[in-house]
């Protein structure tokens, strides 16, 4: 009877792994169908935005911000922002906008400013882009403090502007 219990409880235990090995997981298939191209993901978002901190304790340079937002008419918002720990020397915000066309990143146009003695700077365009491609931004956030520069090169994910 021993025995026979022990046969029973194997092949419990083998149609429970069969069952458990033959499920079909299902993902979202938006998620699934989002191409990378360069570092940046081809997505219908309205927006796109990308922050970095500072890794280090003692730094003149907190953190940088690149943002690339859909207006909704035919053309996109391009932002980036430069915010220094202290008052720096200088702060520089640099925007590259980006066009996706056969199978690259393509330079759209490029937009940005600088200030003296000031601990942050933020700066936003409106531009205009044809419709039918992703865009994307790549930002230069540096700050300068007696001599020592840093900087950040924030980059967002593509968004389609159809």
């Amino acid at each position: 009877m021993k025995r026979m219990s022990k046969k029973i409880v194997s092949m419990i235990m083998c149609i429970a792994l069969l069952v458990i090995t033959s499920c079909t997981v299902y993902a979202n298939a938006e998620e699934d169908s989002l191409e990378v191209v360069d570092g940046s993901r081809l997505t219908h978002e309205m927006s796109s935005e990308v922050t970095i901190d500072a890794l280090v304790r003692g730094n003149i340079l907190n953190q940088g911000t690149a943002r690339i937002s859909n207006n909704g008419d035919g053309s996109v918002n391009v932002y980036g922002a430069v915010f220094g720990s202290v008052v720096c020397d200088k702060l520089i915000v640099r925007l590259i906008l980006q066009q996706y066309r056969n199978g690259s990143w393509y330079n759209y146009g490029t937009y940005g400013d600088e200030v003296t003695n000031a601990s942050s700077l933020s700066r936003s365009y409106n531009v205009s882009v044809a419709r039918g491609y992703y865009y994307r931004v790549k930002g230069a956030c540096v700050a300068w403090k007696n001599g020592s520069t840093e900087s950040q090169n924030p980059v967002t994910d593509g968004i389609w502007i159809g």
